[in-house]
């Protein structure tokens, strides 16, 4: 939900940033990057190469079936009678 906040084409400090605004204990940012990674091989969310700007970087976007998912996930929680899961 990070990265959707965050917007699409997010580098993952960029996702961390928000992570850290909303989260009391964030994970270990090493932690994020490999689940951002894990989510792109599952096709959750794609990731591209930027090369601009010195050192490149990889950028994060969601993908449809990444916020089929989350859609999912939210509908979960609410019938669970969770309250507090708001997208975006």
């Amino acid at each position: 939900m990070a990265l959707v906040r965050a917007g699409p084409a997010s580098h993952a400090a960029k996702v961390y940033n928000v992570l850290e605004e909303r989260v009391p204990n964030a994970p270990q940012f090493a932690s994020l990057f490999i689940t951002l990674n894990r989510m792109a091989e599952k096709g959750l969310v794609s990731a591209k190469k930027d090369d601009s700007g010195g050192r490149a970087k990889r950028l994060f976007t969601i993908t449809g079936e990444g916020e089929l998912a989350l859609r999912e996930c939210a509908n979960a929680f609410h019938a669970l009678g969770g309250n507090d899961f708001v997208l975006a």
